[in-house]
């Protein structure tokens, strides 16, 4: 008997931890994207305007933009892609290596199910697949290439949004 009411009180522990960590996403990415892991990336300012949501094939996409603490600064912009028809979301998966802003994408582990990176053309992006939504985010740098201090903290970013979808 002991043994049953112990078995049961470490499930609703588990169960409880675990629904304390998932945060459901409500269309607003400025809320739902860390800001600490945003202004980690030099440069990049607290400052985020929501674009309004727009329909995708089978999905709907939210878009979310950080300002740069100057006019040379660098910028941030993350786009949450949800999805509600199987088949248009296996194909944005497939596509994951697509759209990125230049280089030889390279494949991230620990971002999601599937993520690719690619730095190229002032610019580093990341896409990556989180349950039924595929995230696109992308770090504008001014004058040169993002740098690797700046690339790690995207990467960070990534991995902190995919926990939390």
């Amino acid at each position: 008997m002991r043994l049953v009411v112990a078995v049961g009180l470490l499930a609703l522990v588990l169960a409880g931890s675990a629904a304390a960590r998932i945060e459901a996403f409500t269309g607003n990415v400025c809320k739902f994207v860390p800001t600490a892991k945003v202004v980690a990336i030099k440069g990049v300012s607290a400052k985020c305007t929501n674009a309004a949501p727009a329909a995708g094939v089978g999905s709907k996409i939210y878009v979310g933009n950080w300002v740069g603490q100057t006019p040379h600064s660098d910028t941030v912009q993350v786009t949450i892609s949800v999805y509600t028809d199987s088949g248009a979301l296996q194909l944005a998966a497939h596509n994951l290596k697509q759209g990125l802003p230049g280089g030889t994408p390279k494949h991230l582990k620990g971002i999601g199910t599937s993520a690719f990176e690619a730095t190229a053309a002032y610019a580093t992006g990341i896409h990556f697949q989180a349950g039924k939504n595929i995230v696109y985010m992308s770090l504008n740098a001014f004058g040169a290439n993002p740098t690797a201090a700046a690339r790690a903290a995207l990467e960070a970013l990534a991995k902190s949004v995919a926990a939390k979808l």
